[in-house]
């Protein structure tokens, strides 16, 4: 076999870091009332797989992104808060409101999944293999860009919805 051949990898990396100490998880009412507000600004998609609750038979599940929830305490929020401003999070962590920002409670940015949040199918977010929090991040986004039909893994065939895609593309460009 030659690497020109497709191949199996089976990542055996262990990870260890230092998480800092933070209290335990709790869904906040901002946490509930912004994922409801990313199902709809998503057109209800998951953003690799584009499929939607129905679909997939599992709701739509809210990933803390960029900003994980547990990892909050130790991120540098000055630093942080510049990168959004400047736009490198991308127009919905840019238009967060930073004026009412506390860092020494973070959670008004990391729990408004409006703008520190991906919309993602249980499968892509917690699944075996495929899943964002179970395998690399090239792995993981592969599955997004990745040709129609590739066997990804044993439990990973990938499918995209286009239509949809080019649906709600069209619909973006009719509202500007």
């Amino acid at each position: 076999m030659t690497v020109q051949d497709t191949h199996a990898e089976r990542e055996t990396l262990e990870v260890e870091v230092n998480i800092p100490g933070h209290d335990a998880r709790v869904t906040t009412p901002l946490f509930t009332r912004t994922r409801k507000e990313l199902i709809a600004r998503e057109g209800g998609r998951c953003f690799i797989c584009l499929c939607t609750a129905e679909e997939t038979g599992h709701p739509l599940e809210a990933h803390h992104h960029p900003v994980e929830r547990s990892l909050a305490n130790m991120i540098d929020w000055d630093h942080f808060r510049k990168e959004c401003e400047s736009g490198r999070w991308g127009p919905h962590a840019q238009a967060f409101d930073w004026s009412k920002f506390d860092p020494l409670n973070p959670y008004s940015f990391v729990d408004d999944m409006t703008v520190n949040g991906l919309l993602l199918c249980k499968a892509h977010h917690t699944g075996k293999d495929e899943g964002i929090h179970d395998m690399p991040y090239p792995l993981w986004i592969a599955q997004k860009l990745g040709l129609e039909g590739y066997k990804f893994s044993g439990v990973e065939i990938i499918h995209h919805d286009y239509s949809a895609e080019e649906s709600e593309a069209n619909h973006a460009a009719q509202q500007q």
